[in-house]
């Protein structure tokens, strides 16, 4: 599944909360690159990418991680 969402965050803070917030779960950080993050396991997979828009525009996609997504989303947005 894809998900986007805005924040007035900075993209590297949106990156860093990221990081923070999937990295309790048991993925674990498999790729990280400037604007983008990758978190996977054998179950499933999230990748949050970050641009400039107007603020800072989230594309995440997940398989397996819908409502973690989701609980993410709430608390940056």
């Amino acid at each position: 599944m894809r998900y986007g969402a805005s924040t007035r965050l900075s993209p590297e803070r949106a990156l860093e909360k990221a990081k923070d917030f999937f990295g309790t779960l048991d993925l674990r950080l498999e790729e990280e690159s400037p604007g983008q993050v990758l978190f996977r396991n054998d179950s499933g997979h999230v990748q949050v990418t970050v641009s400039i828009g107007q603020g800072t525009e989230l594309d995440i996609e997940t398989r397996g991680y819908d409502d973690r997504v989701k609980q993410f989303l709430q608390r940056i947005g």
